[in-house]
């Protein structure tokens, strides 16, 4: 039996992997694994390639589509977007003090429009910015609140972005 082990032992490429005089890899290994490397390598710069000419094709192309679309400053209606906000047309379903039913609904819209009128009659100071004509950003101050609302123009529609509370104006007291 002793003699059938070393027999099958004889060619060395049965031997056993704790065997120290064979502890290389095969040259048909090294070969796979640097040819998979550097088809890898290729493949890494081919999609690099092709990933900056679809950003250089696609990129003048969004700039055109939104230059083409870009709302004018007399589409914004800074009334009808101030009574929007304030009636609660942007907030999630989900956030509570959005009306649910039909008389938080209207008393909400009542109390929109006595705000919004009163606004435009304090004067409430609409900005419009204009982003190299990609797009628009428009600002209500509202004096009276103290609270700026800010919208984005941009693909033929004007969307509300955020309001913020500004600090007002102290008098000093002598």
């Amino acid at each position: 039996m002793a003699a059938s082990d070393r027999t099958s032992t004889k060619g060395g490429s049965n031997s056993p992997p704790d065997d120290p005089n064979n502890s290389s890899p095969a040259p048909s290994e090294i070969s796979t694994i640097a040819l998979s490397l550097v088809g890898t390598f290729v493949a890494a710069r081919c999609l690099a390639v092709v990933s900056r000419l679809a950003t250089a094709l696609a990129a003048p192309i969004c700039g055109f589509y939104l230059m083409s679309t870009c709302p004018t400053n007399e589409t914004f209606d800074s009334k009808k977007e101030l009574k929007r906000v304030l009636r609660g047309f942007y907030k999630s379903d989900a956030d509570p003090s959005k009306p649910k039913n039909f008389f938080e609904k209207a008393l909400a819209k009542v109390n929109a429009t006595v705000e919004a009128e009163a606004a435009a009659l304090a004067g409430c100071n609409v900005e419009i910015i204009d982003l190299l004509g990609l797009v628009k950003i428009a600002s209500i101050n509202n004096s009276i609140t103290q609270t700026s609302y800010y919208f984005l123009g941009a693909v033929n529609k004007w969307r509300y972005i955020m309001a913020k509370d500004f600090p007002g104006k102290e008098t000093k007291k002598d």
